[in-house]
C-alpha cells in the first residue's frame, strides 16, 4: 500500500526501500514519520517528525537497548527471547521467570516483592499469588470455559454457559444470581438482575442493532439508524423527546441536537482532529471555539468564543511544558522517565518524587509542607508522613484496608462478600467512639445505615434502582419521584414539577429560567417570585457570578483547564491550587489550608490548617461508604466537625462545627455564599439534586444532562461529568497483578491486570503521563472518541458516542502500546459480531490506536460494571 484516500479526501502516503520495508509515512497534513533499519532488516531508529527519535540496539535478534532522549532501557533475555530482566532509566530492576512452556511464573519487582503464577496442562492460569499475599484461584470446565473464580478474600463467583458458549448465569458471592437470554443470532434479549427484574432488548430487522430497550418499569428507549452506514441517528427517550446525530462523509459527527433542541456542530482537519466547535443557542446566537495543532496532532492553541487565546507548548518527548491563558500560567517539569516532577500554578508549586516502583513517594505542597508516602510490597499505602511525623498509617490484608490509624483514633473496616463496606468502627485506646453498619439488597443498593452517633437511615428504590424514600431517625423523612426520563422531583415541594428537555422549569414555588445554551440563569421564588437569585456564565459555560436576593455578590475565576482558581466575596479573594482534578490547597489573606487524599482518588484523608510546616495543624477525615466526610477529628481524637446529611448531599444539621470543612460528596466543595457545591466541571445544587448547566461531554455523560447520579446512595460524580459507582476494592491497578481469563463477568481491575500481563507490562508500571486535550489535564490516561474500522464513531449499547480512557505504556522492548477502556461497551456494524460488545479493554499498538492488533493478546478483555 502506497496511498490511501479517505472519504473526506484525506491522503495517506507510504514509502518503502528495495526490500519492502516501510521507510516513510506521511499523514494527510504532511507530517512525516521515518524508519531506519540495519542490514538484517531490524528497526534501529524511529524518527517521529520533529519529536525526539527512538533508537534500538539488538543482540541475537532481540531488542537489548532502547534509547530516547536521555532515557535508556536495558533488557536481558533467555534463549527463547523472553525478557528475564528489565532495567529502567533510573537503574531499577524487574526480573521475570518462565516455565518450560514459556509461561510467566514469577515477577520480582524493584521493591523485592514477588508475584507467582501457576498454570494447568491446557495453558490456563489456575492460581496467582499476589505481592500482597493474596491468592486467586480459577476453575474451568472440560471445554475450557471458566466456571468459578475465588478471589483473594475467599469470595466465590460461579458461571454457567449454554451449549454454544454463551454466558447464561452468574452466581455472585452470597448466592445472588444474574441471568441472560439470547436470540438465535447470539444477541442478548433479556437481562434478569439479582432481584428478578427484567430488562429486554429488541433489534432492528436484519441489522442486529438495538432498536428498543424496555426497562423493568415498562418505559422505552428507542434507537434509529441511517440506511447506508448504519450509524445511530436518533435516540428517543422515555417521554418521546429525541436526540439527533448527523455525520460527515468520513463518519465523524457533524452535528448533534440535544433533547432540549440545542445544536452543536463540529469540523475536523484531514487527520480527524477537531478544528472547530460551534454551539448554537436557542436564540440563534453562536459560540465558536477553534483549535490549532502541531504536526503530531497536539493542541497548541485554542481560540475561545470571546477571542481569548490559550497556548500550549511541549518538549520533544511530547510532554506538556506550559499552558498560558494570559492570566494564570501553568508550567511543568519531568524526570528522565517522563514523570511529572514539578507543577507551577500561579505563585504556587507542587513537587513530586517517586519510589523504585514508580509510585508517588513525596509531595511538596505550595506552602512548603512535605508529605512522604510509604507503600507495602503489594503497592498499598502503608503510611503518610507530614514533615517527618506520621500523619496516617494503614493496614491492608490481601489488598483491602482493614485498619487505619489517625492520631489517637483507630478505624476498623469490615466488608461483605462482594467487597462492599459493611462496618466501620472507630476506637480510641480500645474504647469505641462509634460504629456504622451498612446493609445492601441483592442488587447492591444501600438499604440501611445503623449509626451509633447519628441514628438509623433506611432507603427504598423503584424498579430502576432510583431512590424513592429516605427515612432518617433524627431528621425529616424524604420522598422522591422521577419522571420517565430520570428527572428528580422532590415530593415534599408543593405543586407540580414542570420539565422540558430535561430542564427543570418549575417545582413548588420555585421558577427557573435558562439562557440560550441551557445554563440556569435565574431562580425565582417566594411571594410573586420576588426573591431572585441570578447566575452569569462565561463563553465556556463556567459560572462567573452569583447574585443573591439580598444583593450579595460572588465572582469566580478559572485556569485554562477550567479548574476554579479564585472566588471573591465581599472584597476578599480565596485562591485555589490543584493536583490534577483534586483540590490540593486554598489560600486567602488571612487563611491557608491543604487537603490530603487517599492515593489516586477523591476520598479526603486529612485537612492541614495553617501556612507552612511551623503553623500547620492536621485534622483527619472520617468517611462513609461513598467517601463523603462524616466527621473531622483532631489528633487527640476529638470531633471538630460533624454533619447530618440528607440523601442528595444537603446538610440538615451540623452538630459540631469547630473547624470548617467545605468538602462534601467526592469532588465537591461547598460554597456558603450560594449553597452550591463546586464539582470541578460544573456546579451542583443539593437542594434539588441537579446541576445548573448541561453536561459538557453530552451523551458521554448519560442521556440526562442535568442529572447528578442514578441514585445518591451508591454513586458519585467527582468530576461533574459522568457518574460512577465507587469500586469495591481499595487496591490500585498498579499495585496488584492479575491475569483473569476472558469472561464477561470479570472485574474491571482483573480485566485491566490481565491486559497488562498479556502485553508483558509489569503490574507496578505506571502509564506514561499524557496531556488530555479533551479535559486539559496531565494524567496517566486521556479521553478519546472511539472509532470503528471505517472511521465512524463507535456507540455504546445505549447509542451514546464513547468518550473512553486510553492508557499509554512503554513495553520492555521499547515499543509503545495503549490500553483502551470501553466501560460502556459499544455497538457498531451490521453483522452483530465484533462491534457489539459489553464492557471491555482493548490492546493496541501506538502506531494504530484505532484498530491495530498486537500479537499474542486477546481481542477483548471483558469485565462487568454495576448498573
Amino acid at each position: 500500500l502506497v496511498q490511501r484516500i479517505d472519504p473526506d479526501g484525506a491522503e495517506h502516503f507510504k514509502s518503502y526501500d528495495d526490500k519492502g520495508r516501510l521507510t516513510v509515512e506521511q499523514d494527510p497534513l504532511g507530517a512525516v514519520t521515518a524508519y531506519q533499519y540495519d542490514e538484517a532488516g531490524r528497526l534501529i531508529a524511529l524518527f517521529p517528525g520533529d519529536d525526539e527519535p527512538t533508537s534500538y540496539e539488538h543482540h541475537n535478534g532481540f531488542v537489548r537497548v532502547v534509547r530516547r532522549g536521555e532515557a535508556v532501557w536495558k533488557y536481558q533475555r533467555n534463549d527463547q527471547g523472553d525478557i528475564t530482566r528489565k532495567t529502567d532509566p533510573d537503574g531499577f530492576v524487574t526480573d521475570y521467570s518462565y516455565n518450560k512452556h514459556g509461561q510467566l511464573t514469577e515477577v520480582w519487582y524493584p521493591d523485592h516483592s514477588c508475584q507467582r503464577l501457576s498454570w494447568n496442562d491446557f495453558g490456563q492460569r489456575v492460581e496467582e499469588k499476589l505481592p500482597n499475599g493474596g491468592v486467586r484461584r480459577y476453575r474451568y470446565d472440560d471445554l475450557g470455559r471458566q466456571v468459578a473464580r475465588e478471589d483473594e478474600y475467599g469470595a466465590l463467583t460461579q458461571y454457567q454457559w449454554d451449549s454454544v458458549g454463551r454466558l447464561t448465569q452468574v452466581v455472585l458471592p452470597g448466592g445472588a444470581t444474574r441471568a441472560y437470554s439470547y436470540n438465535p443470532y447470539g444477541k442478548i434479549t433479556a437481562e434478569h438482575d439479582e432481584l428478578g427484574r427484567v430488562t429486554r432488548y429488541e433489534y432492528a430487522d436484519g441489522l442486529h442493532l438495538i432498536s428498543r430497550r424496555i426497562n423493568p418499569d415498562g418505559t422505552l428507549l428507542k434507537y434509529r439508524y441511517d440506511n447506508t452506514r448504519l450509524l445511530l441517528t436518533e435516540i428517543e427517550n422515555e417521554i418521546g423527546e429525541t436526540y439527533q446525530l448527523a455525520y460527515h462523509a468520513n463518519g465523524l459527527i457533524q452535528q448533534e441536537t440535544g433533547f432540549d433542541g440545542r445544536r452543536t456542530g463540529y469540523t475536523y482537519d484531514l487527520n480527524g482532529h477537531l478544528l472547530e466547535k460551534t454551539e448554537y443557542g436557542d436564540d440563534d446566537s453562536q459560540l465558536v471555539t477553534r483549535y490549532e495543532r502541531d504536526s503530531a496532532g497536539r493542541l497548541v492553541r485554542k481560540t475561545l468564543p470571546d477571542r481569548s487565546i490559550v497556548d500550549y507548548t511541549y518538549d520533544r518527548l511530547g510532554n506538556l511544558l506550559s499552558v498560558d491563558d494570559g492570566h494564570w500560567p501553568l508550567n511543568y517539569e519531568y524526570d528522565i522517565q517522563n514523570r511529572l516532577t514539578a507543577e507551577h500554578q500561579g505563585w504556587g508549586t507542587l513537587r513530586y518524587g517517586y519510589d523504585h516502583c514508580g509510585q508517588l513517594k513525596s509531595l511538596r505542597l505550595p506552602d512548603n509542607n512535605r508529605l512522604v508516602f510509604q507503600h507495602d510490597k503489594g503497592g498499598h499505602l502503608a503510611t503518610i508522613e507530614l514533615n517527618g511525623k506520621t500523619l496516617t498509617s494503614h493496614l491492608f490484608k490481601s489488598g483491602r484496608e482493614h485498619q487505619r490509624q489517625q492520631g489517637q483514633l483507630l478505624s476498623h473496616y469490615h466488608y461483605d462478600d462482594q467487597g462492599r463496606l459493611h462496618t466501620h468502627a472507630l476506637t480510641q485506646q480500645e474504647q469505641r467512639h462509634y460504629r456504622r453498619q451498612y446493609d445492601y439488597d441483592k442488587r447492591g443498593n444501600l438499604t440501611r445505615i445503623l449509626d451509633t452517633r447519628k441514628g438509623q437511615h433506611d432507603y427504598h428504590y423503584d424498579p430502576l434502582d432510583r431512590l424513592t424514600r429516605a427515612n432518617h431517625s433524627q431528621d425529616l423523612q424524604e420522598r422522591f419521584a422521577h419522571d420517565p426520563a430520570g428527572n428528580l422531583l422532590m415530593q415534599d415541594r408543593m405543586g407540580p414539577g414542570v420539565i422540558k428537555g430535561n430542564r427543570l422549569l418549575m417545582q413548588g414555588d420555585r421558577h427557573y429560567d435558562y439562557d440560550a445554551f441551557g445554563n440556569l440563569l435565574r431562580e425565582r421564588r417566594g411571594r410573586a417570585q420576588q426573591l431572585v437569585t441570578e447566575y452569569r456564565y462565561d463563553c465556556q459555560h463556567r459560572l462567573i457570578t452569583v447574585t443573591q436576593p439580598d444583593g450579595t455578590h460572588a465572582s469566580y475565576r478559572y485556569d485554562p483547564f477550567g479548574r476554579r482558581i479564585a472566588k471573591t466575596l465581599n472584597g476578599q479573594t480565596t485562591e485555589f491550587f490543584w493536583q490534577g482534578d483534586t483540590l490540593i490547597a486554598e489560600h486567602s489573606a488571612d487563611h491557608h489550608r491543604s487537603y490530603v487524599y487517599e492515593p489516586d482518588s477523591f476520598r479526603p484523608l486529612a485537612l492541614l490548617e495553617g501556612f507552612g510546616p511551623e503553623a500547620t495543624k492536621p485534622f483527619h477525615y472520617q468517611l462513609d461508604h461513598l467517601g463523603t466526610p462524616q466527621e473531622l477529628t483532631n489528633p487527640n481524637g476529638e470531633i471538630v466537625w460533624s454533619a447530618h446529611y440528607r440523601a442528595y448531599g444537603q446538610i440538615a444539621k451540623l452538630d459540631v462545627n469547630t473547624v470548617n470543612n467545605p468538602l462534601r460528596f467526592q469532588g465537591q466543595y461547598f460554597d456558603q455564599e450560594s449553597g452550591l457545591h463546586y464539582n470541578r466541571h460544573r456546579y451542583y445544587n443539593p437542594d434539588n439534586g441537579r446541576y445548573l448547566t448541561p453536561d459538557p461531554v453530552k451523551l458521554a455523560g448519560g442521556l440526562n444532562g442535568y442529572q447528578y447520579v442514578p441514585n445518591p446512595t451508591g454513586w458519585v460524580d467527582p468530576l461533574g461529568l459522568s457518574a460512577n459507582c465507587p469500586g469495591n476494592e481499595k487496591s490500585k491497578l498498579h499495585c496488584n497483578k492479575s491475569s483473569e481469563p476472558e469472561a464477561p463477568e470479570a472485574s474491571r481491575s482483573g480485566a485491566f491486570r490481565q491486559a497488562k500481563s498479556d502485553a508483558k507490562i509489569p503490574t507496578k508500571q505506571h502509564p506514561n503521563p499524557v496531556f488530555d486535550a479533551e479535559t486539559g489535564q496531565i494524567k496517566q490516561f486521556k479521553y478519546i472518541r472511539m472509532k470503528d474500522l471505517q472511521n465512524n464513531e463507535i456507540l455504546d449499547t445505549k447509542g451514546k458516542p464513547i468518550l473512553t480512557r486510553e492508557y499509554e505504556y512503554t513495553r520492555e522492548d521499547g515499543s509503545k502500546i495503549v490500553i483502551q477502556e470501553h466501560s460502556a461497551g459499544h455497538k457498531f456494524g451490521a453483522s452483530g459480531g465484533v462491534g457489539d460488545q459489553g464492557a471491555h479493554f482493548n490492546l493496541r499498538p501506538i502506531s494504530n490506536t484505532r484498530n491495530g492488533k498486537l500479537d499474542g493478546v486477546k481481542n477483548h478483555y471483558n469485565f462487568e460494571v454495576k448498573r
